[in-house]
């Protein structure tokens, strides 16, 4: 035990690139951690000051306070935060956790990330060393140094849990902790992460471009549904992935086949026997570890007769297998144009194809029509629509098909244009899928569910004062395809 300013330091929890991490005792008998930056410098302090601000300001119950940033007497910066039993990372030490276990860590954390994302930050640094866990269950996060406002760019704390977009510099949002939940869920579900890598440049590498493995090829236990929500969680765009991360954890508390919860509650009682086991007298142990044994062989017994064989893997891909996952319908992240204008001239309703009884009939395309420019101190004349070139109107394709979107545009965009690729259903209005400045866009599958969608492009650009968008072109003439 050896003393830090007027703390007693205990014990190092953890030492990182930046921060050395301790358990102390305060002067008034308290608990507490230390966190001790390794290099005194400007920018630790500031770094530490706004995970002291940022918890202060937002007040939610689940970030943990820091109460104080300071420097020691041999000019070392350090803070003082609020004292929690331990990490997930100690706790992923002792191997896989129960689905059960794994499912209530998950819904804490899940639940302090939207209350921080209601409140416009990203958490940017998702790792089970940020991750805290009571004694009587409570869930915190830390770390938020790291954090930033939604559309700034953040740093990385640790390229095995940071996103594509993350690690690219790209502007950080709510998607962002949402795959770093994907991958601290997969490690706390099978054991380790999707990948595999020795390096920084790897990880960014894996998380840029590999496809994560099966889940269900690690850990069978794990339902289909659950592994597929898991897959979606790590989807290398944004958009396919969840809305956000209670919504996630929630897709993943599926019901657990009677297999797997037989093989836990063998394992917990065979856990319980074992530690009590060592206090009781050799005879006792003798005749319960005989009972035990029984037990064990009557359940083999029992589920080789009663149950189904265990289905060998899926032979298809790992990328098949992501695809799949993609398809399951689920709310995702569909940023919506600025203004929606009606695709039908003033007075008439915005024509929708009825439902289709069982195969949707073929139609003639609906001719092009023109949308009016959003009014602008300066209007100029809206320059000739994009031409619709693949697929071809009324396109069917498989559920989950991936799709390719291609179009031509004669003119080249002005600075500050891209295209903007709408889509929607029987019945819904326009939204925005995307902005490109190329002229093809890749679907990874149906964006909410199969059936009928009709899609089109324009050519917009952002107004610099009012933010608006406004359209610079006609807009294509819509064509529809159709997952079924």
């Amino acid at each position: 035990m050896r003393a830090f300013d007027e703390y007693r330091v205990l014990r190092l929890i953890a030492r990182g690139e930046k921060f050395e991490v301790y358990q102390a005792m305060a002067g008034t008998g308290q608990p507490v951690v230390l966190k001790i930056a390794r290099k005194g410098s400007a920018a630790t302090l500031v770094h530490l000051r706004r995970e002291k601000e940022i918890a202060e300001s937002l007040s939610l119950t689940a970030l943990r306070p820091t109460w104080r940033v300071a420097q020691s007497s041999d000019g070392r910066v350090y803070a003082v935060a609020a004292w929690v039993e331990r990490s997930l990372r100690e706790l992923l030490a002792e191997g896989p956790l129960p689905r059960a276990q794994a499912l209530a860590v998950l819904r804490g954390v899940a639940a302090g990330l939207d209350q921080l994302h209601a409140r416009g930050f990203v958490h940017c640094a998702l790792t089970p060393e940020h991750v805290l866990l009571s004694g009587d269950g409570e869930v915190f996060l830390c770390g938020l140094g790291y954090a930033r406002r939604r559309g700034q760019k953040a740093t990385v704390a640790d390229e095995r849990y940071a996103s594509p977009e993350l690690a690219s510099g790209q502007p950080v949002g709510p998607w962002c902790d949402v795959y770093s939940l994907g991958l601290i869920a997969f490690e706390m579900l099978c054991g380790r992460l999707p990948f595999e890598a020795q390096s920084a440049d790897e990880w960014r590498r894996a998380h840029a471009v590999l496809l994560p493995e099966v889940p269900r090829h690690l850990r069978q236990a794990i339902g289909r549904d659950a592994a597929r929500a898991l897959l979606r969680s790590l989807a290398k765009e944004p958009g396919d992935r969840f809305q956000s991360a209670l919504t996630f954890v929630e897709r993943m508390n599926e019901s657990e086949p009677a297999r797997a919860r037989l093989q836990h509650a063998v394992l917990e009682v065979a856990r319980g026997f074992f530690r009590g086991a060592a206090r009781a007298p050799r005879a006792v142990k003798l005749f319960g570890f005989g009972l035990v044994l029984a037990g064990m062989l009557g359940g083999v017994f029992w589920l080789g007769t009663s149950q189904k064989p265990t289905p060998q893997p899926d032979p298809r891909t790992a990328t098949a297998e992501f695809l799949a996952a993609l398809s399951t319908p689920v709310t995702i992240w569909t940023p919506k144009p600025a203004e929606t204008l009606s695709l039908a001239p003033t007075g008439q309703a915005t024509p929708t194809p009825p439902k289709p009884a069982s195969t949707p009939p073929l139609r003639q395309s609906p001719t092009a029509i023109a949308l009016p420019p959003t009014p602008t101190p300066e209007t100029r004349p809206l320059h000739p629509a994009p031409r619709l070139l693949e697929p071809a109107d009324v396109t069917r394709f498989p559920p989950g098909a991936a799709v390719e979107l291609v179009w031509q545009y004669d003119l080249p965009l002005e600075p500050g244009e891209s295209f903007d690729i709408r889509m929607w259903k029987p019945g819904e209005p326009p939204w925005g899928i995307a902005r490109s400045t190329e002229t093809r866009y890749r679907l990874n599958g149906p964006p909410r569910g199969s059936g009928e969608y009709t899609w089109l492009v324009v050519v917009v650009r952002d107004d610099p004062v009012t933010g608006k968008v406004i359209e610079t072109s006609l807009a294509s003439e819509p064509r529809r395809i159709f997952w079924d």
